[in-house]
Parts: structure tokens; C-alpha cells; sequence
């Protein structure tokens, strides 16, 4: 009881900061004519004793105050000054305190003074009543102030929706009771409905406040008499309707990327805590003391997730009816979606995404293989009809959890694709139709048949293709496509292997729209195997080809040796640590290297002014000439230059009632009641 006190008392204190006032500042204003007025937000109602004194409250309300603004732009501090005269404390009852703010002398105003009110109950000793309250408006909590001398955790709140039975708020979690008041939620009621409300305690109970609940949020009272406490409402365990939901919202609720062979309990664990919906046993939803809303949690179906093999799986969810309660008959519930791609550390890719927050898309990636400054490095490419571009660093950041892209930079009902260049390689592309319902039409592609150079490939499947760590086998009708897209090379990719083939020997395969290609890369230590078959005939020739595979010594150079003792030389790309070795066919190839002194010269190459040009790279799959130089200085630079990120987070605090905990493991939250600011 103690910590749901707390959290209350937190939200009054938040609420009071909002009273206005300058502590008594008082800038003299160069024009005498006020033009405009600041505005108190909330003023509490006030309890005090028969035949007491009002020092307390008057330490509270002479201490607010208001701004006033002359036609000189210049500010005047003014105290309220409040009237107690109206207040009886001979006579028990409710009476209102009125405030108001006295010009200084030659000030005069064009705009209506403001004037302000305050309830103050005066009480009998040992009889909290219910006579007066002020409404928290950003919080969406009434309270009403007593002047209590026992425990209130013996007290209890009790509400009667007309024609109903009663029903305990204090149990439902829709108020408390606390030393200086009690405090209730508007989430307890429905607007236009008439209600009775009474605090039971342990040597009696309040009288009977009856008011009619408005759709402005006020409460006026009916009256306020002596009466009894009746028929108390039997709980009711059948769940009938569910909140208003659109469903489209739980198509795509979230997304995860888990590395290969990561046990998905943590991501279940997360879906299962974050996701819920709210069922009700009236016939119509409501969620209201009468009829409290019931928590119907979530549960996951991850049975098509292969952790070890790559790839982009959907997870659905359903909720269910908690324990102590059953569905009606016909009751339509709806499920969620997730997804959730499994990848290879050193091998990132941009897959699927979600919604986090107003205004941004989140993409989930395994960013396992790199540190954090290089993730500073990371770039984003968007391409949409027909043109390619970098995104601005001000439209995306990447965490340790992947990419965080500015919905704002993307039109409604058009298709793009995105891609990330890193340190070292390229994410094919994910493409999707951005729209009403945030993404539809979507494709995402194993990084097995994607490529380094981040192409788009058409969503091509006969339901014959098939991938796995080490084959791909894909339709024709695919490599096709890619050849009339105008692609220079066509790059395989397995277990860290790339094998990039030029597009005109693809074109020697004579392939057809029914053909199966099958592409099998694999590595052992230094020794790695490429097989390539159409339609199980083994291709044996591919002039042109290119085979990059990571390579980090720093002395000598790469070179392949063949089955038949052939060898083949290559070059290392520093930057991103990967020998580049030509080869004519496939087969079984030993990756060694030649010693330093014997190694050929290097060719005088011109370093001219470039930098590394993507689109060309992206186009041809070649890092351009004299390009390779400025990649190691434009990295060596890079190394002694430190970056500082400061992020100012400001915070404004909404109160939220959010189901706040209190009662038996109820929460309390905030509603729509149609609320609006306290008038002047």
C-alpha cells in the first residue's frame, strides 16, 4: 500500500508544479497597459476542521499566482489574492474560496481580470465527508479532501452506477484512500451515466455523493445525504467483447534478429510481456468500475523458426482468457504478427521491419562482427523509381539493434528498396510498397543469392527453389530477370564465400524460364569448393569469374591453387580485408599466398582525388582505379578521428494512468473522457 501511495503522491506533485507562479519575481513593465494573463492550471480542493484555523490552506493557495503581460512585451508577477470571508469554520459544510489578482498602482488592464475558485470542505472531527473535490485534468484523477484521523487502509471505496448494484473501486483498482483524501480515476466511469459514490472507514462511512458523470469530465452533483450501503455486484467471469483494435496495427506488431543458433526464449519472453489485449464482460466493450476491463495475455507460436538456418520467419500470436475466466460463445478475437530473421554475425541483412514510435521504421539486424565506432560508417540506400540515392545521416541511426529509419523521408503508395553499406560489404536489398497499412508487397532475399553489391532481385519462386548454408538452388526464370536488369555480374554466396560471375557467361547457359540453377560454395580452413549444375549438369567453364574470399595476412599475396596444380593470383582489398582472385571453373581450390619478395610489383596507379564512388561499385561489382589508396587513407584518418554524440532527451511527463498498480494487482489508467483544461 505504502509504494501505491508513493506513485500517487508522485502524480500530485507533478500536478502542482503545473500552479504557475514566478516565486514572487516582479519585473517592473515599461508600458502600464496588460494585454494578457497566465493561467493557473489546477487548484486543489481543501479540507479542514470545525472550529479550526485555515493556516495550512492558506500557506498553499496565497502562494499561487499568475503572469501578466503589458503591450511592451514585458512580465508583471501577480499573487491571487484569495477571499476567506465566504469559509465558516463554526459550521460544518462546502464552501467556495475566490481568488482574484489587484492591479499595482497605473497598471490598467484591456483583457478581463482573471478569477479564480478553490472547494474547501469544512469537517467534524473523526467524519471524513466527500463535500468538495478538483480534478487533476492531465492526470485524469479526482480528488476529494478530508481531514481523517484513522488508518486508511481500512477505508474502502464504494460506487453505484445508477440502477446497478454496488461495486468496490478500492478492489478494482480505480482508486485509494490516503491520509489527506481519496483519490479517484475517471477510467471508473462512462460518461453521461449518474453514479454514487462512498468511502466506508472503520467507525462509519461518508454520506452519499450522487452526481451525473458529463462528457466534459465534470461531475455534477445530484446530491449529497445520508444513505446505506445496498447489494454489492457479483463478479462476473465471462468475457464478451474485446477493445476496438485495428487489426492492421497487430499484422506487423514487431521484429527481432537473433543470431544463428541464439535460443529464441528471450524473444518470446518479449512478445509475451509487451503484447496483450483487453477483453470486457458486457455485451459491448467497457472498461469502467462497473465492468472492469480483463488482461487477455499473449501466446506465441514459434514452431516454423529454424534457429540454424538463416532467414526471415513469421511468428503469429493469440491471446487468450486468462485463468478464473471463459470466451463467450462467438467471441472474434484477433491475431498478432512478428518477425523475426535469423542471421550470420558477419553477414547483416535488411529484411523486415516494424513501427517503433510516431515516426520512425525499425530494422532489425545481427551487428554482432562490429565495434561500435564503426557503426558510424554504416550508410543507408534507398532506391524508388528508378533511382538510387544515400540517405542523409540526420534520417537514420543504427543501435546495437539494427536500423532506425525517419518515416518522413518516404511517400506514401510508392515502392522502394533499402540497402546498408558497411565496413567491409553490403546487405542486399529488401524491398516493400510504404502505404496506409505501413508495408505491404514485400520481398526479402537470403544474402545466399543477395549480394555484396546490394541489387535488386525479383521475387521469383516456382516453389522448386531452396537455399542452406552451403547450396542455393534457384529458378531461371530469376537469373533472367537479372540479366535483363542489366547486371554485370551475378554473385553466389556461401559460407563467406563470394563467387561473381560475368553476366555475358551466364548467358553461354542458354538458361530457360523451368531451369534450375544449383550453386554449392564451401570452405574448410583454406580449402574451398565451388560447384555450379543446370539442371544437374555440371557447368564446367566460367571464364571471367572472380572469387573473394576474407583474407587478413598482410605480407605476400593471395593466390589459388587447383585440383591440377594451376595456380591463380590475386590482390587483396584492404579496406575490406578480402582477397580478390580470377578463376576460370569451378572446382576445388587451395588458398595459399606468395612470399613478400617474391611477389609481383605493384602497378603505378595515379591517386587521383576520389573516394570510393558506391554507385559505381554497386553497378560493376570494381573497386575503380586509384580508388584503393584513398580507401586506406580516407580509413587511416578515420581512426584518429573521435566522434561525440550528445543526445538531450527532454522530458515531459505525461501522466498516463496506465493501469497504475494498486488493489489486487489492478491498474489504474487514464481513459478518454472527453477532459479538457480547468477555465480561468
Amino acid at each position: 500500500m505504502k509504494k501505491k501511495r508513493i506513485c500517487w503522491l508522485a502524480v500530485i506533485v507533478c500536478c502542482l508544479f503545473l500552479w504557475g507562479g514566478a516565486g514572487g519575481r516582479t519585473v517592473l513593465a515599461a508600458d502600464h497597459v496588460i494585454t494578457d494573463f497566465s493561467r493557473i492550471f489546477y487548484i486543489p480542493a481543501g479540507a479542514v476542521l470545525k472550529d479550526g484555523d485555515m493556516q495550512g490552506l492558506r500557506e498553499i493557495y496565497d502562494d499561487m499566482g499568475c503572469m501578466a503581460y503589458t503591450e511592451a512585451g514585458e512580465e508583471l508577477y501577480l499573487n491571487v489574492v484569495w477571499d476567506y470571508s465566504a469559509i465558516d469554520l463554526r459550521t460544518a459544510g462546502a464552501y467556495e474560496l475566490k481568488g482574484t489578482v489587484q492591479l499595482p498602482e497605473g497598471y490598467v488592464s484591456k483583457a478581463e481580470l482573471p478569477a479564480w475558485t478553490a472547494e474547501i470542505s469544512v469537517q467534524n472531527p473523526g467524519q471524513p465527508e466527500l463535500q468538495v473535490h478538483s480534478r487533476m485534468i492531465s492526470a485524469g484523477i479526482y480528488y476529494f479532501p478530508w481531514i481523517v484521523d484513522q488508518d486508511p487502509d481500512t477505508m474502502t471505496i464504494w460506487m453505484r452506477k445508477e440502477g446497478e448494484d454496488w461495486i468496490n473501486v478500492s478492489e478494482e483498482g480505480y482508486g485509494f484512500c490516503d491520509a489527506d483524501g481519496m483519490y479517484l480515476s475517471c477510467q471508473s466511469m462512462l460518461p453521461g451515466n449518474v453514479y454514487t459514490l462512498t468511502v466506508t472507514y472503520e467507525r462509519g462511512k461518508t454520506r452519499n455523493l450522487t452526481y451525473r458523470y458529463g462528457s466534459d469530465g465534470a461531475l455534477d452533483v445530484i446530491s449529497y445525504q445520508p444513505g446505506t450501503l445496498g447489494n454489492t455486484l457479483q463478479k462476473d467471469r465471462t468475457i464478451r467483447s474485446i477493445e476496438s483494435i485495428n487489426e492492421k496495427d497487430l499484422q506487423r506488431c514487431m521484429a527481432y534478429a537473433v543470431r544463428v543458433g541464439q535460443s529464441l526464449a528471450g524473444v518470446r519472453a518479449n512478445l509475451e510481456e509487451t503484447f496483450h489485449i483487453l477483453g470486457s464482460t458486457c455485451e459491448e466493450y467497457e472498461d469502467s468500475a462497473a465492468h472492469p476491463s480483463v488482461v487477455m495475455p499473449s501466446v506465441w507460436d514459434f514452431n516454423q523458426v529454424n534457429a540454424a538456418v538463416p532467414g526471415v520467419y513469421k511468428v503469429t500470436g493469440t491471446f487468450t482468457v486468462p485463468q478464473g475466466y471463459e470466451a463467450a460463445s462467438g467471441l472474434l478475437v484477433p491475431e498478432a504478427v512478428a518477425y523475426v530473421v535469423v542471421q550470420r554475425p558477419d553477414q547483416p541483412e535488411v529484411q523486415t521491419c516494424c513501427m517503433t514510435g510516431v515516426d520512425t521504421l525499425y530494422f532489425p539486424l545481427v551487428l554482432d562482427a562490429f565495434g561500435d565506432s564503426q557503426l558510424s560508417e554504416f550508410q543507408v540506400y534507398l532506391k524508388n523509381a528508378g533511382t538510387e540515392k544515400r540517405v542523409e545521416n540526420r534520417n537514420f541511426y543504427f543501435t546495437r539493434k539494427g536500423l532506425y529509419l525517419k518515416r518522413g523521408i518516404l511517400k506514401q503508395n510508392q515502392e522502394y528498396g533499402i540497402y546498408v553499406l558497411y565496413p567491409g560489404g553490403s546487405t542486399g536489398v529488401y524491398t516493400f510498397q510504404y502505404d496506409e497499412d505501413l508495408i505491404t508487397n514485400e520481398h526479402w532475399y537470403e544474402r545466399n543469392y543477395a549480394d555484396r553489391d546490394g541489387k535488386d532481385f525479383p521475387d521469383i519462386d516456382n516453389g522448386q527453389e531452396k537455399v542452406t548454408d552451403t547450396s542455393t538452388i534457384m529458378a531461371g526464370n530469376r537469373l533472367l530477370d537479372l540479366i535483363r536488369m542489366g547486371e554485370k555480374q551475378i554473385p553466389f554466396e556461401k559460407d563467406g564465400v563470394l563467387v561473381e560471375v560475368p553476366t555475358e557467361t551466364v548467358k553461354d547457359w542458354e538458361i530457360e524460364d523451368k531451369d534450375q540453377i544449383q550453386v554449392d560454395i564451401s570452405r574448410e580452413e583454406n580449402i574451398i569448393s565451388v560447384k555450379i549444375s543446370k539442371n544437374g549438369n555440371e557447368i564446367t567453364e566460367i571464364p571471367g569469374a572472380v572469387l573473394k574470399v576474407p583474407y587478413t595476412s598482410e605480407d605476400g599475396e593471395p593466390m589459388l591453387t587447383d585440383e591440377t596444380g594451376n595456380t591463380y593470383t590475386g590482390t587483396v582489398e584492404e579496406t575490406q580485408k578480402v582477397a580478390v582472385i580470377p578463376i576460370e571453373r569451378p572446382g576445388e581450390y587451395t588458398v595459399e599466398e606468395t612470399p613478400e619478395e617474391e611477389a609481383s610489383e605493384e602497378a603505378d596507379v595515379k591517386t587521383e582525388d576520389i573516394s570510393l564512388d558506391t554507385e559505381e561499385f554497386h553497378s560493376s561489382g570494381e573497386i575503380p582505379a586509384g580508388a584503393q589508396e584513398k580507401i586506406e587513407k580516407k580509413d587511416l584518418s578515420k581512426q584518429h578521428k573521435k566522434t561525440a554524440a550528445v543526445v538531450g532527451n527532454v522530458a515531459i511527463l505525461l501522466i498516463l494512468l496506465w493501469r497504475l498498480q494498486i488493489g489486487k494487482g489492478r491498474k489504474l489508467r487514464k481513459g478518454g473522457r472527453g477532459e479538457r483544461e480547468q477555465g480561468k
